[in-house]
C-alpha cells in the first residue's frame, strides 16, 4: 500500500517538477498563465476548485507538459481478448501490449515540431 501510495505522489510531483521548468525556460508562456489566474482567480486570492474549468490555458500548459514528460514513458500492460490487425502487424489474443507513449507523444507525423513545448500552438480542448 505504501508503494502505491509513494508512487503515485512521486509521479504527480515529477509532472509538477517538469511543468515548472518548461515554464522558467519559456518566460512569455510564465506571464500568459499569470495574467490568466490573475484575470479568473484575482490578484492575491486562492484558486478554488470552481475556477479550474474556467483556467483553459493552464489546462492547456499542463497537457504539453505531460504530452512532452508523461509521469510512464510506458503505459500498463494490456492484453486484446480477440486477435486484432493493426496497420501490417497482427495482435494476437492475449498477447501482451505495451505502449510506448513517449515515442507516441513525439511522433513527428501526429505532431508539428513535436520536440516544442507550444500550449498554445495545440489543439487542447476540454
Amino acid at each position: 500500500m505504501q508503494d502505491t501510495f509513494l508512487g503515485g505522489t512521486h509521479t504527480t510531483s515529477t509532472t509538477i517538477e517538469w511543468l515548472m521548468a518548461e515554464l522558467l525556460q519559456h518566460p512569455e508562456i510564465l506571464r500568459k498563465a499569470g495574467k490568466e489566474l490573475e484575470e479568473v482567480v484575482g490578484k492575491d486570492k486562492i484558486v478554488e476548485e470552481f475556477h479550474i474549468s474556467k483556467l483553459h490555458y493552464l489546462d492547456a500548459i499542463l497537457k504539453e507538459t505531460l504530452r512532452l514528460h508523461p509521469a510512464l514513458p510506458l503505459l500498463v500492460p494490456r492484453s486484446p481478448c480477440t486477435t486484432q490487425a493493426i496497420s501490417e502487424y497482427t495482435i494476437p489474443k492475449g498477447s501482451r501490449v505495451l505502449f510506448n507513449v513517449w515515442a507516441m507523444q513525439r511522433d513527428p507525423e501526429a505532431w508539428e515540431n513535436p520536440l516544442e513545448f507550444q500550449p498554445e500552438e495545440r489543439c487542447w480542448k476540454r
